[in-house]
């Protein structure tokens, strides 16, 4: 009898098996945990979840991709100013460039803990889903989600929904929720008198809680309006309805040292002459969205996107980035390549995404929200949300292993995406 040889299996070098890894999507390294326990410590490492996050930022910057979650509402109630009967299904699904359908990536059900939800915000691939009676964060490519404590600080009642910001701190590296509320209001001037309060993930073994900040919030913000973080700062703008004379800047929240200042708008942009403008972050900057009072044709004005160059609180430098003709603000998601090189902006207005060419100018449909075939939970089917949905909360999205667990303190300190 011949002896069979035995076959020799070699060993990938561990750095070769980081490179690969670091390249797979989340659904496969969540699997793939199972593998070992070299790889389950592998693929759990702060170190290996910053470069897999930062990798997916690389490859964002050059495919981008979107989350986008259809509210739609249970009853319809004559009147309100903003609905208190949307559907407690929280729904994410990503869109790719071209698209005519979108997958589900997550969905939660809340059995009627809320009536009202706004705006999200996010941050390394963590998305924050503010209701009338919660505050949730969500991680949708692992799944996972948290409930933030509730808060009896608001003094205020009524249906004003302030904006709730999310980053993460920079000094230890642990994720910070922020929101302003109501104290008083003047009842000469009108003025509201607003404080914050921050509620931090992954401070050790001890729950979530929210606690007021000892600073002194300067200025009321703006209800409705997203706040963005970027660089360890969380930005809102100041409702100026009733300031005489009127602040010329935005309200900075540093996450590090929980303080607040004030960030100098474009000297271009005179509160008098600018009928209105909100902020984004596009490709790791802040932009500020402004549209003149009165200018441009009937349908179509001219909208300007500046860039803030430099934060330097009264020094701000901010540069006119672009001009567009458009009906309205818009929110700039993304650059991509373009034949012409210029560029391609991919812009979210109301219920469609748009290409914005910044060549030629010329503006056209990337795809229509309520057209788009949403993929059904619990089926391979899919449909459309159609007239049904009141609204649409799209943002980009960059998948991320990032956990939301007690001990993602531990996380290394790296810039968000």
């Amino acid at each position: 009898m011949k002896k069979e040889k035995k076959v020799q299996t070699t060993e990938l070098p561990e750095e070769l098996v980081f490179e690969i890894l670091i390249r797979l999507p989340v659904k496969s390294l969540r699997r793939f945990k199972c593998v070992s326990k070299a790889w389950c410590t592998t693929i759990s490492d702060p170190s290996f979840i910053r470069s897999h996050l930062q990798f997916s930022a690389s490859r964002w910057e050059k495919h981008p991709s979107l989350l986008i979650t259809p509210h739609t509402l249970d009853r319809v109630v004559q009147g309100e100013n903003w609905p208190t009967t949307f559907s407690s299904n929280i729904r994410f699904y990503q869109w790719q460039q071209g698209a005519s359908k979108v997958r589900l990536v997550h969905g939660r059900d809340f059995d009627g803990e809320f009536s009202s939800v706004c705006c999200f915000a996010h941050c390394d691939g963590l998305v924050i889903v503010p209701t009338d009676t919660k505050v949730y964060l969500f991680n949708p490519a692992t799944r996972d989600v948290v409930t933030l404590p509730e808060t009896s600080r608001d003094m205020m009642e009524g249906d004003v929904n302030l904006p709730v910001g999310f980053g993460r701190d920079p000094r230890t590296g642990m994720y910070k929720v922020v929101r302003s509320f109501f104290r008083s209001i003047d009842p000469e001037t009108g003025i509201y008198d607003m404080g914050m309060e921050v509620c931090t993930i992954g401070s050790g073994s001890r729950a979530p809680c929210w606690r007021e900040v000892a600073a002194d919030q300067p200025y009321p913000v703006a209800g409705w309006i997203t706040a963005q973080c970027i660089n360890g700062g969380v930005y809102f703008v100041i409702d100026t309805s009733c300031l005489k004379p009127r602040p010329h800047g935005i309200l900075r929240f540093s996450l590090a040292d929980e303080t607040f200042s004030v960030t100098r708008l474009p000297d271009e942009l005179d509160p008098e002459e600018f009928e209105s403008y909100n902020l984004d972050v596009m490709h790791g900057e802040l932009c500020l969205i402004g549209r003149r009072v009165g200018l441009g044709h009937s349908e179509e004005r001219p909208l300007t996107i500046w860039a803030l160059v430099e934060d330097d609180g009264p020094r701000s430098l901010w540069e006119p980035r672009y001009t567009m003709y458009v009906t309205d603000l818009c929110h700039p998601i993304a650059l991509i390549p373009s034949s012409s090189g210029c560029g391609v902006m991919v812009i979210w207005l109301t219920n469609k995404l748009y290409y914005y060419d910044l060549q030629s100018n010329e503006l056209t449909v990337a795809s229509e929200l309520e057209s788009l075939r949403f993929q059904r939970r619990r089926s391979r089917t899919f449909e459309s949300a159609g007239k049904d949905a009141y609204f649409f909360n799209v943002i980009p999205y960059t998948e991320s292993l990032v956990p939301l667990s007690a001990d993602s303190n531990t996380i290394p300190s790296f810039p968000s995406i």
